[in-house]
This record gives C-alpha cells, sequence and structure tokens, in this order.
C-alpha cells in the first residue's frame, strides 16, 4: 500500500510539473531625441539631439510552443514597453486606451523586433498616444484644444541593445521536495522494522 501511495505522489508530482513562460527584460539605451510643442498662451518650443543615457525598457513572457527558436506574437502572453502594459490593454479597449501590437518577434538568444501602438482620447477633445517600432523610433504625443506636444526617440547606430533572461519558477518543485521525504520516510521506517 506505501508503495502505490508513494507512486502516486511522486506520478502526481511530476505530471504537475508543466513548463512556465520564460520572461525577459529589455532595454535600448541612447537615442536622437527631438520634442515640438505649440501652446496658445506659451507658443512653440522644439528641442533636439543625441542623448547617450536615454532608454526605451520593457518586458515580455512567451513560450516556444513550435520549437523554431523564435517568440512569436502568438506566442506572447505578456508585453510590456515603455510604460505601457500591453495585454491588459488589448483585453479591455475603451476611449481613454486602445493598444496593439503589429508585429513581434523575438529570436532566442539574437534579435528582438516589434511594433506597438497605443492611443486614448476624452470627451473634452483632449487625447494621447504613442507607438514603438525597434530600429526605428518612440514616441508619444498629447493634444487638446490650446495645445498639442510630440517626443521622438530615433534608434541610431549608437543605440545599445541589452536583454536578460529572468529565472524560471518551478511551481511543483515543493510537491517533489514532499514526496521524496515521504519515500525516505517510508523507507527509514522499513528499514527500522
Amino acid at each position: 500500500m506505501r508503495k502505490l501511495l508513494l507512486a502516486s505522489l511522486l506520478a502526481g508530482a511530476a505530471w504537475h510539473v508543466h513548463a512556465e513562460p520564460t520572461t525577459w527584460d529589455f532595454t535600448y539605451t541612447g537615442f536622437y531625441w527631438t520634442f515640438e510643442s505649440q501652446s496658445t498662451f506659451e507658443g512653440e518650443h522644439t528641442a533636439e539631439g543625441w542623448q547617450p543615457g536615454m532608454q526605451v525598457t520593457g518586458r515580455f513572457s512567451g513560450e516556444d510552443g513550435n520549437g523554431d527558436g523564435v517568440i512569436a506574437l502568438e506566442e506572447l502572453s505578456e508585453f510590456t514597453v515603455h510604460g505601457r502594459d500591453y495585454f491588459p490593454c488589448m483585453a479591455e479597449p475603451s476611449p481613454y486606451g486602445r493598444c496593439s501590437i503589429r508585429r513581434f518577434s523575438y529570436t532566442l538568444g539574437g534579435e528582438l523586433d516589434f511594433s506597438a501602438g497605443w492611443y486614448g482620447y476624452d470627451e473634452y477633445y483632449s487625447g494621447w498616444g504613442g507607438s514603438v517600432s525597434t530600429g526605428v523610433s518612440a514616441n508619444d504625443y498629447s493634444y487638446g484644444y490650446h495645445y498639442e506636444s510630440e517626443t521622438f526617440l530615433y534608434w541610431t547606430g549608437q543605440t545599445r541593445f541589452d536583454i536578460v533572461q529572468l529565472p524560471v519558477p518551478e511551481p511543483a518543485s515543493g510537491a517533489m521536495a514532499l514526496a521524496g521525504l515521504a519515500l525516505v520516510a517510508g523507507l527509514r521506517r522499513r528499514l527500522v522494522r
């Protein structure tokens, strides 16, 4: 009976183990920056220049389900970039915020390529939005009755890409440990008799 119980515990723990999506954090550093604003009250302002410390950061999770070495758009389970969490925004769009991921691919250990955008507006003729396309630009804009502004971060040959894979938790490791302890306790008890 004990052998059957121990075998059941081990089999149950092994069955419960399943692959969790892998998560990566990424950073692009160094952009050519431009800013333009126009206001009825303050006039027009522009600024531009190379910003070596300026960053676009993000995180994504996914699973290479077809084993081709690429995380594709349909294999994503989480995507955040430039402060915007896209999956909740896409799941519950509203006039105040809509998001879309137009393309996404990450070659494992290699290049990340995506294009994503968002926008929103309210009933007072105010609006806002932005987009990020790797290798091209990241921008944010806003407008209202008396103002409008837009910021662009342009990729250059000096823009640096860093990506880090986060550790994957093993959800069934606790169950496996308990099963192992039960096995050791059962063997000990048997040897003592």
